[in-house]
């Protein structure tokens, strides 16, 4: 027995197989698995809660078991087959207890179909009759024996799936023989619709007349089986899928509901042939789009994809949720005329769904079917292929394959790009390859130098680029207003992400014979995407300027340290409070200056620096060494993130918020209040460094809670050690020392949507547009870009007067408060179908037309182009604007 690399579960079941030759042994240790507590603790196995890795092992050991991968033999003893449907209803009942969820609800619904049939046939005392009738009748000798010896008494005496193969392989020979009678050849047949139900390998319609003969599901359900059957038999694609989804929702909420027993069992076991045969009409469909092309029928695209969407919920292969909300979505859409816009980034999220479960699961059966397959002598060849048909042969693969040619589809209908140029241009450098910045980030001493070209899989999208970083070609896509997208214009960085993975893994791919060698990149405003080898010779250019330290940013001079009593925003200033609640404060005069403008923006009030200053009076100087203490030992990644967080610790625990500032806090709101807390730091939103996203925001703070309330002061302060903020300032040329944190408290206002909005395109560089990306629900989806998807993305003619709709958003959540008084915000599946801005042409353009005009409104109050953040709160068809941040707009010359 080969035990290699299997964990200790593993290790067990694979010694229970060696140590117990019958189908049933195998069968009843399973069941030992979740009713006997000697046998789990043994294997590591939590009968209550199992490990989701656990439940795939089980899933794959019977799998190969029923395949006859695993050979099952005979143990000497004389068990009926009643008792192996005992062992299966006891497994299917123990598995009804488990608390399903995302992860496991497939893997435990991939088990069901691998137990045998414990229905009142094969329960009784001595199943099986009919086959001892069938031998003991007047039948040829050789016929007579082969059945008896190698049939009836083997399945009588220790029954496993061998024996299907034996019965398939005598009826195959005896069916079409002319010594046999039609009597013999009724009842074996009959015979084989008996021990292929037992081992769950009937036909569908089989299947399906079965449940009907019995009653089952109930009388609607009956309605719907025969409906669907005379589909099926129909030559409407359309309709047999619409036939088939609906028979499905009733075969579900049936099982969903009914206790356990052996009906609940067929009916279940009916689904999962219904759910064979989608897959079936799914490959018909995509075959349909795949021959199509460019001229795809949108109308039945979506239908299919409709339907594939729900049997794929059905088949709890994808999030329930996020199905439902994408096929909410998908029979709006069928409603109304065709937008090329919207049905892309339908197509986006369902995409993103389809290769989220099939990741997963190809992530989870690889973890532990080669290492499972060895333990149980399977070939590693077999073992393989298990994975790849697990995949392969879901619903969820068919329906990517609909997807996959209707994107290809909508992007050349809509003539769009591969990729996305968040700063366009062209530079040179050493071609490397990296998972994402933080892997750079610690390899970054071997790039010291020359610049960089780094191709990175991943990105959260508020890290910052180290120096010697030239350009990024990015493996997603990525809100092109994100911190990440902000410092990357900041610092001249070429950046490009792709509109999808083929795109990015085609370049990738192409890159072999370049790794380490001088290349330049070109990244063209339209999308087009170039790496050729630089003829140059050595990087250099402009960007070689990025290697070479800058002149240290002086923020100390500027900065007031002896204020220390709470202002309200209209009487903060830069000096003492932060530009940020400086900001604020000219926000709210200029709301109340022109009276009816368009945009209300929220009270507030601002902790000044000296607060800050005044806690840490005590422990500066300890402070002082520890801030030269993290430049001096920072060189790497990991490093930085151990030093940043002592950092945090330190001033969590000895800077105290003071009572009298909390008290004051208080008064400015109303009692029942909610607030954000964010950083004003002077290092900040200045005319020359953003430092956008590097500190943090607290929301959904009651104002009413001393405790919460200080909580949320204290970790904005601890927020000036995030790892992100270190690095810029020791980047930037500033001292830790001279870094000040200043507090802003508003009133929280929730917003259905959040938006930036730049008074000057960053893209472009477009002095005449106003760009403005949103997403449904709280900001943070926007800044800090750790949601896969695209936001919403318009720009605003400011001569003409019109909106151009750049993109609809394909972010499948929203960041949304969370009842009580938890800082953090949940996650929120979005249904487009209910929003304004994704289904109302005239709201789009009313709202976009009000954010730019604000925004422009804020740039010449301002006196410069301005980087904006707010909300819309939605009421009704109409909508409010909230404006709650400005900051001048930083690029690179």
């Amino acid at each position: 027995v080969d035990m290699k690399d299997l964990d200790d579960f593993g290790k067990a079941l694979v010694q229970a197989n060696h140590d117990n030759g019958s189908w049933r042994q195998k069968l009843e240790y399973i069941k030992n698995l979740f009713d006997d507590d000697k046998c789990a603790s043994h294997a590591g196995f939590n009968a209550g809660n199992p490990a989701t890795s656990h439940l795939a092992v089980i899933s794959v050991y019977l799998h190969f078991l029923s395949t006859g991968q695993v050979a099952c033999g005979e143990d000497g003893r004389h068990f009926r087959p009643n008792h192996h449907a005992m062992v299966a209803s006891a497994i299917d009942e123990a598995l009804d207890k488990i608390h399903k969820t995302p992860t496991n609800a497939y893997v435990i619904r991939k088990i069901r179909p691998l137990l045998p049939s414990y229905g009142g046939d094969y329960t009784v005392s001595v199943p099986f009759t009919r086959i001892r009738d069938i031998a003991h009748s007047n039948l040829p000798k050789d016929l007579k024996d082969d059945i008896k010896h190698n049939l009836q008494n083997k399945l009588h005496r220790c029954a496993g799936p061998e024996d299907l193969v034996t019965a398939e392989r005598i009826w195959a020979n005896s069916k079409d023989r002319g010594d046999v009678s039609g009597q013999y050849k009724e009842q074996m047949w009959t015979f084989m619709g008996e021990i292929r139900e037992f081992f769950n390998a009937g036909g569908l319609e089989d299947k399906l007349n079965d449940i009907k003969s019995k009653g089952l599901p109930n009388s609607e359900g009956i309605g719907l089986i025969d409906a669907f059957l005379a589909a099926k038999h129909g030559q409407d694609l359309a309709q047999k899928l619409s036939a088939l989804v609906a028979l499905r929702a009733n075969l579900n909420e049936y099982v969903a509901n009914a206790a356990h027993g052996p009906e609940r069992q067929s009916v279940r076991f009916a689904d999962v042939q219904v759910e064979q045969y989608a897959f079936v009409l799914l490959a018909e469909a995509a075959k349909i789009f795949e021959d199509q092309g460019h001229n795809v029928d949108w109308q039945f695209a979506l239908t299919a994809a409709g339907s594939a969407l729900e049997n794929g919920r059905l088949s709890e292969s994808l999030k329930a949720d996020e199905a439902a909300s994408l096929y909410a979505e998908s029979q709006d859409m069928l409603k109304k005329p065709l937008d090329l816009g919207r049905y892309k980034a339908w197509l986006d999220r369902a995409v993103r769904l389809c290769t989220t479960f099939s990741d997963a699961m190809q992530d989870l059966f690889l973890a532990h079917v080669g290492s499972i397959g060895r333990g149980l002598g399977v070939d590693d060849h077999a073992a393989k292929v298990f994975v790849e048909a697990e995949v392969r042969a879901s619903v969820v693969f068919q329906l990517s394959r609909v997807l996959s040619a209707a994107v290809k589809s909508a992007k050349n209908a809509m003539n769009a790009p591969p990729w996305s140029a968040l700063q366009p241009g062209a530079t040179t450098g050493k071609l490397v390859a990296y998972d994402n910045i933080a892997d750079l980030l610690n390899k970054i001493g071997e790039h010291k130098d020359a610049p960089v070209i780094a191709f990175l899989n991943s990105a959260e999208g508020d890290e910052d680029i180290p120096p010697s970083v030239a350009g990024v070609v990015l493996g997603h896509e990525l809100p092109l207003l994100s911190h990440l997208g902000v410092r990357a214009r900041q610092q001249g960085v070429i950046f490009a992400c792709s509109d999808g993975a083929e795109a990015y893994h085609t370049l990738k791919g192409s890159m072999a014979s370049l790794w380490g060698k001088t290349v330049t990149l070109d990244v063209n405003i339209g999308g087009v995407v170039s790496v050729l080898e630089s003829k140059g010779g050595a990087a250099g250019g402009a960007q070689l300027s990025q290697s070479t330290p800058q002149l240290p940013i002086d923020i100390a001079s500027s900065s007031d340290m002896t204020a220390t009593s709470v202002v309200t925003c209209s009487k903060a200033t830069e000096a003492t409070c932060g530009a940020k609640s400086s900001a604020a404060g000219e926000i709210l005069a200029l709301v109340e200056k022109q009276g009816g403008c368009d945009f209300a923006a929220p009270p507030g009030c601002a902790l000044p620096f000296g607060a800050m200053m005044a806690a840490a009076k005590g422990s500066w100087p300890a402070y002082s060494a520890a801030a030269d203490d993290f430049n001096a030992k920072a060189v790497k990644g990991e490093t930085a993130d151990v030093l940043a967080a002592e950092m945090r610790k330190m001033i969590g625990a000895q800077w105290k918020v003071d009572d009298k500032m909390i008290a004051a806090i208080q008064t400015s709101f109303p009692a029942a209040a909610k607030v954000m807390v964010r950083s004003s730091a002077n290092c900040e939103d200045l005319q020359k460094v953003s430092g956008a996203g590097l500190y943090d925001s607290i929301a959904n703070v009651d104002v009413g809670d001393k405790v919460a309330l200080s909580k949320a002061v204290s970790l904005v302060w601890q927020s000036l050690w995030t790892k992100r903020a270190a690095m810029s300032r020791r980047g930037a040329g500033m001292k830790h020392t001279d870094a000040a944190m200043g507090v802003l408290v508003q009133q929280m206002v929730v917003g259905d949507l959040s938006f930036i909005a730049f008074s000057s395109n960053p893209i472009t560089r477009n002095t005449n547009e106003v760009y403005v990306e949103m997403c449904v629900g709280m900001g943070e989806t926007l800044a800090s870009a750790n949601q896969p998807g695209t936001p919403y993305r318009f720009t605003f003619d400011k001569a003409k007067k019109t909106v151009n709709v750049q993109a609809l958003s394909s972010f499948s959540l929203a960041l949304v408060p969370p009842p009580g008084g938890s800082f953090d915000l949940i996650e929120k599946v979005i249904d487009y179908s209910k929003i304004p801005l994704h289904t109302d042409p005239a709201f789009r353009q009313d709202v976009v037309t009000r954010i730019a005009k604000a925004v422009m409104a804020l740039a010449d109050a301002r006196g410069s182009a301005q980087d904006v953040e707010g909300v819309v709160v939605l009421k009704g068809s109409a909508a409010d604007v909230h404006i709650v941040q400005a900051r001048p707009m930083v690029l690179a010359d």
